[in-house]
């Protein structure tokens, strides 16, 4: 791992006081200059709490375009799956490594999401290891530390279902020599890190981007979900995802999670943090160098035609196959506009494939829409609660079989996608499928469906049905020894522990 895993935390900290308390000339005049000392740099909670706008910063990405969520790449160890895939050409190669199965230990672009959920990890470490230095009153001590646990376990979850094995860190001092965790001890730490943030979270926030209670307990429903999957295969699980499920769907009006009315509502910009996100990062266009907004929403995802960067679109079989309705309509964008004033489909444009709407929508100029920024100020969601509802209904039916509260969960979700209601008397394994088909369609292109093909075991069941005529072929072989990512070489050669 790297140097910074040592000394990381209080630069960060070193960088949030002077940010906090308004320059770095008062901040050498008194004692908070002082950070080899926990026990006095963290007395005050603005100084805890400066560290933990350091965790978000570091999951965010701010404009290093070299870790974090802030950019398509942060999605590069998902391109497996049949709802991500890229150009044959041009400087996409880390996506199509990944895209073909042969991916590489020097993929520089994996390392986007490496990088910032260790930065993330290590910022909420310093939180929840120093918080007992912290005078103040203890509920808003508790919601920080909630907090970091909470984005601990969130951080954990992204990198143990991307590479598998992976350092484990759980105290600021970060060892450079730490070796590789196995997965199920992984998923232990990631499940009572929730089990602390449950306890510590409370029901509101009184600032946008925070995680509530529901966020911490929603996360959780999710984790279980997959830990019941490959590689783990813990059945007992789905019963305690399915319950957990419950209590957020149950609660809602407690932290004010609902469906969207309509699905094109949620990638308007006026409806981010809307009642639909139950955690979000948060994105800031106006800093004047757009070091603090979203670089995945927008040009990314948009087509040659309208000056976009072309990083991301689903495959062929994929669209072909998305149910026709308001919700397809609100996903994809298949007529391009281009500078001329003239209009392209899809099918007779250079990567001849749709891309997605949902990203492009509120991001650019429809004035001019061949025109667009390439940073926006849009908040990008990592948990929905369509999400939770499709959760439930998935583990109710692992659980204890298909009933109609699991019917409910997922026609919720069908219903706002313009779709009828599932056929009723399905078998568990046919409602399951079913369940799965839907989470693919409802979060299309969020970096969800490559980790919801591994626990199911559909990653070879999606290669068979790609098209022939993709541009990014299968070369790696597609089996679970190729599913995981390789620890980026950068770090293996800085701590020859981590090898695999």
């Amino acid at each position: 791992m790297k140097n910074y895993m040592q000394i990381f935390t209080y630069y960060i900290l070193f960088i949030g006081l002077c940010f906090v308390i308004g320059s770095c000339t008062e901040l050498e005049e008194n004692s908070y200059g002082r950070l080899n000392d926990p026990e006095v740099a963290y007395k005050d909670i603005s100084n805890l709490n400066a560290t933990a706008i350091a965790m978000y910063a570091a999951i965010r990405g701010d404009g290093s375009w070299a870790e974090g969520f802030a950019t398509s790449q942060y999605m590069t160890t998902m391109y497996g799956a049949d709802d991500l895939t890229t150009i044959a050409g041009g400087n996409k190669e880390p996506f199509r490594e990944f895209d073909s199965f042969s991916k590489s230990a020097s993929n520089i672009w994996m390392s986007n999401l490496y990088k910032g959920c260790y930065r993330a990890i290590l910022n909420a470490n310093a939180v929840i290891g120093y918080a007992v230095h912290t005078q103040a009153e203890q509920s808003d001590v508790d919601n920080l530390v909630g907090q970091a646990y909470f984005i601990r376990a969130l951080s954990y979850f992204y990198l143990v279902r991307s590479w598998g094995s992976i350092p484990m860190y759980t105290t600021p001092d970060a060892p450079l020599d730490l070796g590789l965790s196995e997965v199920s001890e992984v998923y232990d730490q990631i499940i009572l890190d929730l089990e602390e943030a449950e306890i510590l979270l409370p029901n509101t926030q009184a600032e946008v981007g925070r995680p509530k209670k529901g966020a911490a307990k929603a996360l959780l429903a999710k984790v279980l979900l997959t830990k019941a999957g490959w590689p783990l295969k813990d059945q007992a699980s789905y019963a305690l995802a399915a319950s957990k499920a419950k209590e957020v769907i149950d609660q809602k009006g407690t932290w004010g999670y609902d469906l969207l009315p309509s699905y094109d509502m949620i990638w308007k910009r006026e409806n981010d943090n809307s009642e639909e996100s139950v955690f979000s990062i948060q994105y800031d266009r106006n800093t004047g160098d757009g070091a603090h907004a979203n670089h995945l929403i927008g040009t990314a995802s948009m087509p040659k035609e309208e000056n976009g960067w072309e990083d991301f679109f689903c495959e062929l079989t994929f669209y072909n196959e998305f149910p026709a309705g308001p919700r397809k309509d609100a996903t994809f964008h298949t007529v391009f506009h281009t500078s001329d004033g003239g209009t392209v489909n899809f099918e007779d444009s250079d990567a001849r494939h749709p891309y997605y709407a949902k990203f492009r929508d509120g991001a650019v100029d429809e004035a001019e829409p061949w025109v667009n920024n390439f940073h926006t100020a849009a908040a990008y969601a990592l948990i929905r609660y369509a999400d939770v509802l499709l959760t439930f209904a998935e583990a109710k039916a692992q659980a204890t079989g298909v009933d109609a509260e699991a019917y409910d969960a997922v026609n919720q979700v069908r219903n706002r996608a313009g779709l009828p209601d599932l056929a009723t008397g399905l078998s568990t394994a046919d409602f399951v499928d079913s369940v799965i088909a839907e989470r693919g369609w409802e979060l299309a292109g969020e970096g969800q469906r490559w980790y919801d093909l591994l626990r199911t075991e559909k990653v070879q069941e999606v290669i068979n049905k790609r098209d022939a005529t993709e541009a990014v072929k299968i070369i790696g072989s597609v089996n679970s020894d190729n599913f995981y990512a390789p620890i980026p070489e950068a770090e293996v050669l800085k701590n020859p522990n981590l090898a695999k």
